[in-house]
């Protein structure tokens, strides 16, 4: 099977679509669980698809183009876990041909081929979390856009302008999610291991870089939404402390195939005969892309399968390596076969009935349908004081505070004048019908603001309070 991927063949990209579609579409078709991750992009998007302005109108800190991701996917199918499934399985499937053909076109190896491509898909197919609409995914699409621009061989005076889209791209990036604005880092040492004038092409791409952050700072002034802006999403403080949405054993034993295949192709990377220097450049590129990936996937402030998407650029790269050394064509197929069905048992393992056997706890992530059944109110307009999205399944989200974490600028900071009367402005102009104090805090709202929260009343369930 390897060996027929060696081939750039149409034939090749036709099976390689197929086995594609084989793995993902089943699962995703069979109706997975939404996500407490999933629900929350949909309740922005919603919210945005409702005419809101982001950061002024809804408190969350997701990045303004993935925010317009979600907007668009609203628009055109509403709040849909499919459709959010289906787009995310688009943008892997893209991913993995521009990276292939980008990597045959600069010829970054001894011939062409569809290898890379097929690890990235095959891979791609580990876990259901890769299926999921997520910052990290949509801005792991730029970063792949920005990879031919910023490998080009400049020369002074010479298609300068492809810096520039480079560093545009790698903007985007971080317009998606801001960490991934580290991979400037990878841009300047492209520049380093290809430009001609340095310093001029390091300048182009740091304007690259800059240039959508200009855009999007002029339309945030003309709105006055700069200071919102800035305080709720570029200045938000790096947080180091690492959490795992569930537990590191699960996340080992899922990541297990991927780390395994990325250390042989290590290995046979590092041992291969001399080769053109543009291609011993590339590699030395690719090593910083991994270590870049490594370290913005464990710096977030929370992990699960789905921040590892950014490895897999770097490990389709580097496991082409690997399957087309000198070993014996029946050990890489067995290698490449092992994986296969490894990917398949992962993926599929609750469907066939061996998750009791691996252990591996998916309720972290997924939105229990036995928790949402007990959700006493359906099509509602709600308002969830605290951390428990799940309320807002079958119901509308009101007012600006989605996420709980960033609503404690007011909600936490009741003894101050400035975020009580912000809190009266933001319920004058949207009241919910039910709302849902998991906080403990109605009693002080409704002592501080009696004309606002004095219209609600407990119900049956004392942390539900109903509009009179």
């Amino acid at each position: 099977m390897i060996s027929y991927f060696r081939s750039v063949l149409p034939s090749r990209l036709i099976l390689l679509l197929i086995l594609f579609l084989g793995l993902q579409l089943p699962l995703v078709l069979w109706g997975i669980p939404g996500t407490a991750p999933e629900l929350l992009h949909m309740l922005v998007g919603q919210r945005m698809a409702d005419g809101y302005q982001m950061y002024r109108e809804i408190y969350d800190n997701t990045a303004p183009l993935t925010a317009m991701v979600l907007w668009l996917v609203d628009v055109l199918a509403g709040r849909s876990f499919l459709a959010y499934r289906l787009t995310a399985m688009g943008l892997l499937l893209l991913q993995a041909l521009l990276l292939n053909y980008n990597l045959n076109r600069h010829n970054v190896y001894v011939s062409q081929n569809y290898l890379p491509a097929l690890l990235y898909l095959v891979l791609g197919s580990l876990s259901f979390e890769f299926n999921m609409l997520t910052p990290l995914l949509i801005g792991n699409t730029f970063l792949i856009l920005s990879l031919p621009y910023i490998v080009t061989l400049n020369r002074e005076g010479y298609d300068n302008n492809r810096l520039f889209v480079g560093g545009f791209m790698l903007g985007l990036a971080a317009l998606s999610y801001l960490p991934l604005a580290m991979f400037l880092v990878v841009g300047m040492f492209a520049v380093l291991f290809f430009a001609a004038n340095t310093f001029r092409s390091m300048m182009l791409m740091f304007c690259g870089f800059a240039f959508p952050y200009a855009m999007l700072l002029t339309y945030y002034m003309y709105t006055n939404t700069v200071p919102e802006f800035m305080e709720l999403h570029l200045l938000r403080p790096w947080q180091l402390q690492v959490t795992f949405l569930r537990p590191p054993s699960d996340v080992a034993i899922l990541m297990l195939i991927p780390g395994l295949l990325l250390l042989l192709s290590l290995i046979s990377a590092a041992s291969l005969p001399q080769r053109l220097v543009f291609q011993v450049k590339f590699q030395q590129l690719m090593w910083v892309w991994l270590i870049v990936s490594l370290l913005v996937t464990f710096t977030r402030d929370e992990i699960t399968v789905a921040t590892f998407i950014l490895l897999l650029p770097p490990i389709a790269y580097f496991s082409q390596f690997f399957f087309t050394s000198n070993r014996k064509l029946w050990i890489l197929n067995t290698v490449f076969l092992v994986a296969l069905a490894g990917v398949l048992l992962l993926r599929y393992r609750t469907v066939i009935g061996i998750n009791e056997l691996l252990q591996v706890n998916e309720s972290p992530m997924l939105l229990e349908e036995e928790e949402l059944a007990r959700v006493p109110m359906k099509n509602s307009t709600v308002l969830v004081l605290g951390n428990d999205i799940s309320y807002y399944a079958y119901n509308k989200p009101v007012t600006p505070y989605l996420n709980w974490q960033l609503a404690q600028r007011h909600f936490g900071r009741l003894s101050e004048y400035r975020a009580v009367f912000l809190l009266h402005e933001n319920f004058k102009r949207e009241q919910p019908e039910f709302i849902v104090d998991k906080a403990g805090l109605m009693p002080e709202l409704m002592y501080k603001l009696p004309n606002i929260f004095g219209k609600y009343e407990q119900t049956s369930d004392p942390a539900i309070y109903k509009l009179k």
